[in-house]
């Protein structure tokens, strides 16, 4: 199986490599720069067997067109999809949800989870980093919220029943329950 890894220029994009790396995952990694000039992205995801997005630290309307796109075809060949933090922010407001500006947050926090969640199997609360000052504000029906926090009330949330999954946090720097999310994520079909 092969991961596409969108970077966003996240700061912490090396982080998520190494966890790939260490979990023996292929993927390949383009920037958005690099699929801004691919011209047709579902034959482009074809090549994927799931696709990780990882966060960004400005904002940047070439970055949301693109993200949007790869979200849309990921729907449409029911490809699965782990947004992370912009990632799971792009995923929400293209797919019908809103977000909304907060106090900086960066810290650990605790996360429960309000039912079982395939990417967190065994888990009833977990711990991880956070670092954003927007957050999901509102769900549409069509997604289901996973986990919650004291910080942002829409932590964890997948669309329909499909394997389209965002986290407002950053697992990639969240220790062994961020690698325990993306190993699960990693056997999903």
């Amino acid at each position: 199986m092969k991961t596409l890894l969108v970077d966003n220029f996240s700061p912490f994009i090396d982080n998520i490599k190494s966890i790939f790396n260490e979990s023996g995952k292929v993927f390949e990694c383009y920037n958005c720069n690099q699929i801004h000039t691919i011209d047709t992205h579902l034959d482009f995801l074809q090549e994927f067997d799931n696709v990780v997005l990882s966060g960004r630290q400005r904002n940047s309307t070439i970055i949301n067109k693109i993200n949007s796109r790869i979200v849309k075809g990921c729907l449409i060949l029911d490809k699965p999809l782990l947004g992370i933090c912009y990632g799971g922010q792009i995923l929400a407001l293209t797919l019908g949800c809103t977000l909304k500006k907060i106090d900086r947050i960066k810290n650990m926090i605790n996360i429960d989870l309000v039912e079982p969640v395939p990417l967190l199997e065994g888990y009833k609360s977990v711990r991880m980093y956070e670092s954003h000052n927007y957050c999901v504000s509102a769900l549409s029906h069509d997604f289901k919220l996973l986990g919650k926090s004291e910080s942002c009330t829409n932590e964890l949330f997948r669309f329909r029943n499909k394997p389209l999954f965002g986290t407002q946090f950053h697992p990639e720097k969240s220790g062994r329950h961020g690698k325990d999310l993306f190993h699960n994520f990693f056997k999903l079909r």
